[in-house]
């Protein structure tokens, strides 16, 4: 029987760095699993661990003593943060602190009581021991720090490459023979892991921003906000982010803004490796009220002209993210088709399913 652990476990692997990190870009909350950026809650939860999160609903009951991860920017919470309960209820707020500070967030990080829709997600715990695997989350740290590293796409591409030459390499000529026919499964999922990969490294150098702001009869400060309270008919001027593209690639940036009152400065950037940009808006008071503008900044890597990438994310950025990575996938999904055999093979089984098809409809 031929052994698949070796690729199995790639795809494990591939998925538990992967796949937690674009879910959290896409849902702008952590999903599935995240990892420990700090030594808060030390000695449970260390940093470089890999914590899974249960997601958290209107009929869910929090009580003291459980780990919460929230975040609440109008409030100064800027970052999602995993602490304990210690204290409260979700009509008044709850008590948070790390397990390693020695007062709570209220008292020492100045912050509000945590209502229940701040929190993204609970540490799911046997016993009292979170659920986690340890040292697992530096992979997401490090590829965190290093994926726009002008040397991490050609490794990655190599360690593919030499995984498929040595099984390739050991295989018996018997059983290189009875598997020749089904190769392309192997490509088919070594194009798909490199979309996957592709489509990450694009959404970790991407941005998703949000901007909270208020619209009234009078100017004001609002905590969390660089903007603050406007006065109507007026308007302000902000620097969102600074664009920097750290690899050797050129990219594109794209920004999108969901709030008619922020008019981005300018929406498309190309940088070079090493260059930089300033991403401003301009808020227009037109409408009293409470806002909280989300700004996408999607990033692309080259792999379409300028013209084409800008089209792709008029129709969406989402779909300009799936098509772009798919890109230099494609490659791998074709490859299998070089071969005579399995082209005659593939032609074969199409037109048994389309006479089985034709036979249904007689």
């Amino acid at each position: 029987m031929y052994k698949k652990w070796p690729i199995i476990v790639f795809f494990i692997i591939l998925a538990v760095v992967v796949l937690p990190p674009v879910l959290t870009l896409v849902r702008q909350q952590p999903t599935l699993a995240t990892s420990i950026r700090t030594w808060s809650m030390a000695p449970q939860l260390n940093r470089g661990d890999m914590v899974f999160l249960l997601p958290v609903w209107e009929s869910t009951e929090l009580s003291q003593g459980q780990i919460i991860v929230f975040k609440a920017p109008e409030h100064g919470i800027r970052d999602w943060t995993m602490h304990r309960i210690v204290g409260g209820d979700a009509a008044s707020g709850y008590i948070t602190k790390g397990d390693a500070n020695e007062g709570s967030d209220q008292a020492g990080s100045g912050y509000p009581p945590i209502n229940p829709e701040w929190i993204g997600g609970v540490v799911p715990t046997i016993g009292s021991t979170p659920l986690k695997i340890p040292l697992l989350g530096y992979l997401p740290l490090i590829m965190d720090d290093y994926i726009q590293s002008p040397v991490f796409i050609p490794s990655f591409l190599g360690v593919l490459a030499v995984a498929l030459v040595v099984d390739e390499i050991f295989k018996s000529k018997k059983r290189r023979r009875k598997e020749s026919l089904q190769k392309h499964h192997l490509y088919f999922m070594g194009g798909l892991a490199f979309a996957v990969l592709m489509a990450a490294v694009m959404l970790m150098g991407s941005l998703f921003i949000s901007l909270p702001y208020r619209v009234g009869e009078s100017p004001g400060a609002l905590m969390g906000s660089e903007v603050g309270m406007l006065e109507k008919g007026d308007s302000r001027e902000v620097t969102l982010a600074e664009l920097q593209n750290h690899g050797s690639v050129p990219a594109f940036y794209l920004a999108v803004s969901s709030d008619p009152q922020v008019e981005l400065e300018q929406s498309y950037f190309f940088l070079r490796g090493g260059e930089e940009a300033e991403l401003k808006a301009t808020v227009h008071a037109r409408e009293t009220g409470k806002y909280e503008a989300d700004v996408t900044v999607g990033m692309f890597l080259p792999f379409l002209p300028q013209g084409a990438i800008r089209l792709l994310a008029s129709s969406g950025i989402w779909l300009a993210f799936s098509v772009i990575a798919l890109i230099p996938a494609l490659p791998l999904f074709f490859l299998p088709c070089l071969e005579p055999r399995f082209r005659r093979r593939f032609c074969r089984d199409w037109r048994q399913r389309l006479e089985k098809i034709t036979w249904l409809f007689r």
